[in-house]
């Protein structure tokens, strides 16, 4: 069945009425009928099966009937990774979404490739979309956030909200995933960091440990990046039972 997002605004009692790309997907790309159901969410992650009303290319009218349960972890997953070249970034973030992470802090680093020369609103808009839709295939039960890229060291300055802010860092030969989580209490919030194509420095790993971070492996071999950050997010959400651990 398919999910749709929404705002409260755009409900009054039991009818939503999903407007702009939301109602252009529905009516013209899945042809939904009257009388055919739907998932709705809105933003504080409340979804309904709904029925739909009456539909036009514009508009598409529901009512919302029973409540579905939540697909979010209880723990909560944050993703800080290193800009990468091309489709990669669009690539994770479509992955990581559909596993489960909650947002996503994007940042440059010493050894990072792209060039972020201007357009950066246009980007993030653009990231938006890929995250929005990814959850709405994943079936999420909220859309993740997402910041616009900033320095690491600005990032430094966000882990005293976390429980435990973990960097994967091909360099670590010894602290697994698993031993690093073992006395973490769940629920908890959890930072991931994963660095570009060239991985992080040694000083900007040094900086990071300083303020709060634990360095893992992610195992004896090199893996790329894009493979690096949607491995250290499966593997953290199994190590807090959400993928059958």
């Amino acid at each position: 069945m398919n999910r749709f997002f929404y705002q409260q605004k755009q409900r009054e009692g039991k009818t939503v009425v999903l407007s702009g790309d939301d109602a252009h997907h529905a009516a013209r790309v899945l042809r939904v009928k009257a009388g055919e159901l739907l998932e709705l969410c809105d933003e504080e992650g409340s979804c309904h099966r709904a029925r739909v009303d009456k539909v036009s290319p514009d508009r598409v009218r529901c009512t919302l009937l029973e409540t579905l349960p939540c697909t979010e972890a209880r723990t909560k997953i944050d993703l800080a990774f290193g800009l990468l070249k091309g489709e990669k970034t669009d690539f994770v973030l479509q992955k990581t979404t559909e596993l489960g992470v909650q947002n996503f802090l994007p940042f440059t680093s010493e050894r990072t490739v792209v060039k972020l020369a201007g357009k950066q609103e246009a980007r993030l808009q653009r990231w938006q979309k890929i995250i929005r839709s990814a959850a709405a295939q994943a079936h999420r039960s909220v859309i993740p956030g997402i910041s616009l890229p900033q320095k690491f060291p600005e990032l430094l300055s966000a882990f005293p909200l976390y429980d435990l802010v973990l960097l994967f860092w091909e360099a670590e030969q010894y602290v697994s995933l698993a031993a690093a989580m073992q006395q973490l209490e769940k629920p908890a919030r959890i930072l991931l960091i994963t660095g570009p194509e060239g991985g992080l420095s040694a000083s900007e790993v040094e900086a990071a440990k300083a303020a709060g971070a634990k360095a893992v492996t992610l195992g004896p071999r090199i893996l790329r990046a894009e493979t690096a950050a949607i491995t250290a997010v499966a593997l953290c959400l199994y190590q807090v039972g959400d993928l059958g651990g």
